[in-house]
């Protein structure tokens, strides 16, 4: 796994008067990427004494309204916060938030959370758009780290050949 911090765009001197993040997000959605990154961002909200936020997001079609979320998707949803406190709980972090949301996009609802919740630090997993011959990260991907006001850490496993 390979991590890169974005969204690092103070000046040398405020940067090094900057606090340690307080509260972290993570968008969980419990694939070998995610539970990789949540232990590690675990670790780091036990070094930087953090509250930690998991969001576990439901991506329904915009055709649904996200009060009609199908029940089937929402337990989805909440067996990935289930994982998300055992993984959790395992390393040791006591204080840890997950929420399970419905979304339409799950890009825009990051966003949404962590200004919502003030967060200082997202981590965020690497996916890629398949079938390119050049890998691009995917929209969610993007979208979090064009319109996040907070640093984005994005974290993703070595592609073959690197």
């Amino acid at each position: 796994m390979g991590l890169k911090l974005f969204g690092w765009k103070k000046t040398k001197q405020q940067s090094q008067e900057a606090a340690p993040p307080k509260r972290l997000l993570i968008p969980f959605s419990n694939t070998h990427d995610d539970r990789e990154a949540l232990r590690f961002a675990c670790e780091m909200a036990q070094v930087f004494d953090a509250h930690l936020t998991v969001l576990c997001l439901v991506e329904t079609p915009r055709s649904v309204g996200l009060e009609s979320c199908p029940a089937t998707r929402l337990h989805e949803g909440e067996l990935a916060a289930v994982a998300a406190r055992e993984i959790a709980e395992e390393i040791g972090v006591t204080d840890i938030e997950t929420l399970v949301r419905p979304v339409h996009h799950c890009g825009y609802a990051i966003v949404e959370a962590a200004d919502e919740y003030q967060a200082d630090l997202l981590f965020i997993t690497a996916r890629y758009r398949s079938g390119r011959a050049r890998p691009t990260l995917d929209d969610t991907v993007e979208v979090v780290l064009r319109k996040a006001r907070c640093q984005v850490w994005l974290y993703g496993a070595a592609r073959e050949g690197d």
